[in-house]
């Protein structure tokens, strides 16, 4: 009977410890760039969320119509000069950007 508790408690430590959010950080990147290398578009920025190392985020280029949207959006906004927010996920360094979005100020 003993147990159950403790093996009760193991699960949930570890299904609390193991969930991840994606999050749309507070700074807004007015300084940014974009690159391409080795299929990999990046987004750098010294005001990128400070877990992603080298001060990136990466949209996948996998060929799916979702990630050709993000880069093309980016590109977009990048050719306009505009600033802009993004999604991350909160427990990776390697950033991976879900969501974009233009910021007009």
């Amino acid at each position: 009977m003993r147990i159950l508790p403790v093996f009760s408690f193991i699960l949930l430590s570890v299904s609390v410890q193991s969930e991840a959010a994606r999050y749309w950080p507070a700074t807004t990147l007015s300084d940014w760039s974009l690159s391409l290398n080795n299929g990999v578009a990046y987004i750098g920025s010294p005001q990128m969320a400070p877990h992603c190392s080298y001060a990136r985020a990466q949209i996948n280029m996998s060929g799916t119509e979702f990630d050709k949207a993000l880069y093309a959006y980016a590109l977009s906004a990048k050719a306009r000069g505009k600033k802009l927010r993004y999604v991350v996920d909160n427990s990776h360094t390697t950033c991976i950007i879900s969501g974009l979005s233009e910021v007009d100020e």
